[in-house]
């Protein structure tokens, strides 16, 4: 850019005076308070005002690296592309494997075997590790219901009930109607749907999103007109989806020959394969992050699992997924119903970086 001239006025006793400065600019930046201008439209849309999440890792031992690697990416990805902050976050790590003795790369969580991104970095907040994941206190943060001396940080801190949507991933391992917790306790698909009873009596949220990414997953669904036949509560606005359905396995997609072990599974691979990937600095295009506003929970979380027109399998099973008892079909609602966080955005900020200023010339 050329001279940029300002006019200043300096007010002193009641008079003032105007003062002609003239600044070398070497350039202004545009800097809108998200990534971009899509960014913003996007956190103004339909999204819920205080959306939620919990996200559970179940499994220990350092060969279920995978399974931190799951749920740390689904978190880096509400943090970096959904505007969420870990005050609406509630992250579940059965077992700490960046600090594993076995892991070669100490205080670190690796996706991918070139090691260029750490999901584990200096911002990630665990709210419930080792011992403390248990079922137990999945239900406290799921119903708010917690001994007087739980901290803020293990709570989920809801401020507009009504317009509050929830996001509960889980990983690890389960089998037909169970899910299992560091290989002590599990819950089976009619304690979830007791718990989700709860929800809808107390009116915690308006609505749910839930992943289950396990083996035999879409089992654990709470609102499949089966469960809903065998309750005395019609339960409403649960989306479900299930990563494999029953009797079939989850599988993981790669392995890292340094680390020794998979460490990512397929579904959570091509979701951010498909969204276009975690790191804004990687060099690939075609990132759809920013218009999740745009897309339907079906066509991000469900259709991108098939190729070649439905025919191909990326993940080598079938998702289940259903919307029984929601006001409006999975197809409809916007991604970003659930997995931004709406704020209020300034459309842009501008700021100077300022070169051979010379105020008087």
């Amino acid at each position: 850019l050329d001279y940029v001239s300002f006019t200043m006025v300096h007010y002193s006793n009641r008079h003032y005076h105007y003062v002609s400065i003239t600044l070398h600019v070497l350039f202004v930046i545009l800097r809108l308070s998200s990534h971009s201008s899509v960014a913003a439209e996007a956190r103004k849309s339909t999204n819920h005002k205080s959306n939620v999440a919990i996200l559970v890792s179940s499994s220990t031992f350092f060969h279920n690296y995978r399974h931190t690697t799951n749920t740390l990416a689904m978190y880096q990805a509400l943090k970096k592309h959904g505007g969420f902050t870990d005050d609406n976050i509630i992250l579940f790590l059965a077992d700490e494997v960046a600090c594993n003795a076995r892991n070669p790369f100490k205080n670190t969580v690796y996706p991918y075997s070139d090691h260029e991104l750490n999901l584990y970095d200096e911002d990630v907040e665990v709210d419930y590790i080792g011992s403390d994941v248990t079922v137990e206190n999945l239900w406290r943060v799921l119903l708010g219901r917690h001994d007087t001396y739980t901290p803020s940080n293990q709570r989920l801190l809801l401020k507009d009930i009504e317009n509050t949507n929830l996001f509960l991933y889980i990983t690890g391992h389960g089998g037909d109607n169970f899910f299992k917790f560091r290989d002590q306790e599990d819950f089976s698909t009619e304690d979830l749907r007791g718990a989700f009873d709860q929800l809808q009596i107390m009116q915690r949220f308006n609505s749910v999103l839930f992943v289950a990414d396990t083996c035999q997953a879409f089992t654990l669904a709470p609102n499949t007109p089966e469960m809903n036949n065998n309750s005395d509560l019609f339960l409403k606005n649960v989306y479900s989806i299930g990563t494999s359905l029953k009797g079939e396995s989850s599988y993981a997609h790669h392995t890292d020959k340094n680390i020794g072990h998979s460490v990512m599974d397929r579904y959570v691979y091509h979701f951010i394969n498909f969204m276009g990937s975690l790191d804004d600095n990687d060099g690939k295009g075609n990132k759809k992050w920013h218009q999740m506003n745009k897309m339907s929970i079906k066509e991000a979380m469900i259709d991108s699992m098939y190729s070649n027109r439905g025919s191909g399998k990326k993940l080598g099973v079938d998702l289940g997924w259903t919307d029984f008892g929601c006001d409006a079909g999975i197809n409809e609602v916007p991604l970003s119903e659930f997995l931004v966080m709406k704020q209020e955005v300034v459309d842009s900020d501008v700021e100077l970086v300022l070169d051979q200023v010379d105020f008087f010339s």
